[in-house]
């Protein structure tokens, strides 16, 4: 594997964070007296904010509902959350040979500075890529055409980090390489995100493959 360029998605991929996401919507909910409706958790990860906010039936508008959720996250961001395991040990080793990274994430920016920088991998990456920069979510190849376009690297030998399966997809059907992370909050089958990657690491990979820079 050559590589020259890296878009890491945040969480799932460099962070444990999907933990606290998969328990985050309920404690709004209920916070809120408003009842979860089944499976709301794994809706949430599945289809995102925006679309659960609708499937949930909030009576709060989106950006009022939005804030309050990044509320709740912030206490696991700036204390809970860690590295998956190799992720820092990844990280260095692309610094160390000049490969060009960015972040590309869902998070909103301001959250995504103070994890990273309590986590002490900020400087790592050259810029930080959001839906509400590029104007589209990951269900749609903009935010990696812009990163890519960023990094200025080839797009042959530029490669996308991620664990959501719409987001591989996503990167997939635009011909994009991807580097598949597992992450235990993932619901789709494990084969199906495996036939998309070019490399997928399982469980017990723990960001250890083989790769030239």
């Amino acid at each position: 594997m050559k590589i020259t360029g890296a878009i890491f998605d945040m969480d799932g991929t460099l962070l444990n964070s999907m933990d606290y996401w998969a328990i985050v919507p309920t404690e709004y909910l209920l916070l809120k007296g408003i009842t979860p409706k089944e499976d709301t958790n794994r809706y949430f990860l599945e289809v995102g904010m925006k679309e659960w906010h609708k499937y949930q039936e909030i009576p709060y508008s989106f950006e009022e509902m939005s804030k309050d959720i990044y509320t709740l996250m912030e206490k696991y961001y700036l204390k809970d959350v860690k590295l998956k395991d190799g992720a820092l040990d990844m990280l260095k080793h692309l610094k160390s040979k000049g490969v060009k990274m960015c972040l590309a994430t869902a998070t909103d920016k301001f959250m995504v500075e103070k994890v990273l920088t309590r986590l002490g991998i900020k400087d790592y990456f050259l810029t930080i890529f959001t839906p509400k920069d590029v104007g589209k979510g990951k269900r749609f190849p903009l935010i990696y055409e812009r990163a890519l376009e960023f990094l200025g690297t080839d797009k042959e030998t530029t490669y996308v980090f991620e664990d959501a399966y719409y987001a591989i997809n996503t990167c997939y059907q635009n011909g994009f390489k991807v580097v598949g992370v597992y992450d235990k909050n993932v619901f789709a089958p494990e084969n199906e995100i495996i036939a998309m990657c070019d490399i997928y690491l399982d469980r017990n990979a723990k960001y250890n493959f083989s790769i030239e820079c």
